[in-house]
């Protein structure tokens, strides 16, 4: 054998290994291609799954507009009628120096209910008000922080997460304020012959541990997955019926400076 067949030889079986090797190598790079690509679907699913929904009230949802306005044409009528007047009115004695200011220099607010408690986490005696918005026409949830002194508006100035909007349990025909609003119109006859309303009388408005009261059932409730019941003290609670024990509870999470909507229930006593 002469050396031009040796060298042919030699350059046939370089190429041959050459060529393995690329057919092998796509297989090893397309594998771990493959495992980085799940990895990172695997992020950003996580990802998706922590990203909080945030409710917007049903007044400034263009989706409900329709089911807003004619909420308003109903509250009209009850303001005009003066019922709403004459319960600020006997509300607005309860009132400490800080917040009467607050209210007269805002006349266009009208309270039907207010409860007391920490809710900001900062160990005060803040207010949680339910308001009828003259201008707007509709019901709106008043918050003053006692430590800072600032009135905030819940859903504008102060963000709802909503914990439960992945849960099978939950239903809501609107935000709370909406709901509230809903059923103040079905206790207009009430409201004009007691001069009064379910969220006075019944202090179902308030602030509270709802581990440790009775009122609320966490396991026929709608409760969130993420909430234990160690985090459930100086919850706000808004009763959205005065027939049956409906409920929306709030909690203020001072880290995130949103309010978390993590517990509702809605059936009968």
């Amino acid at each position: 054998m002469n050396l031009q067949t040796i060298f042919l030889y030699i350059l046939l079986f370089g190429l041959l290994s050459c060529q393995q090797i690329t057919q092998s190598n796509p297989r090893v790079i397309s594998t771990k291609d493959s495992a980085v690509d799940h990895q990172n679907q695997q992020i950003t699913e996580s990802r998706h799954a922590l990203t909080p929904v945030f409710d917007t009230s049903t007044y400034s949802n263009p989706r409900t507009e329709e089911m807003a306005s004619q909420q308003r044409q109903q509250l009209t009528k009850l303001a005009d009628a003066g019922l709403f007047e004459k319960l600020d009115l006997k509300l607005r004695a309860d009132l400490g120096e800080d917040q009467k200011d607050y209210f007269e220099h805002h006349a266009y607010l009208h309270i039907l209910a207010q409860t007391k408690g920490d809710i900001f986490g900062n160990k005060a005696n803040d207010v949680a008000y339910i308001v009828y918005e003259t201008g707007k026409h509709q019901i709106e949830i008043l918050f003053f922080d006692q430590k800072n002194k600032l009135f905030k508006t819940l859903y504008r100035d102060i963000q709802v997460s909503n914990l439960l909007r992945q849960s099978d349990c939950y239903y809501a025909n609107g935000t709370v304020d909406y709901s509230i609003a809903a059923e103040l119109i079905y206790q207009e006859d009430y409201i004009r012959s007691s001069q009064s309303n379910y969220l006075m009388d019944e202090n179902a408005f308030s602030i509270e541990n709802i581990s440790t009261n009775n009122r609320f059932d966490l396991k026929r409730g709608c409760l969130s997955k993420d909430f234990s019941t160690d985090k459930m003290s100086n919850t706000l609670c808004m009763p959205t019926s005065s027939v049956y024990a409906n409920y929306q509870c709030l909690k203020y999470n001072k880290a995130k400076a949103v309010f978390e909507l993590y517990f509702s229930q809605e059936f009968a006593d």
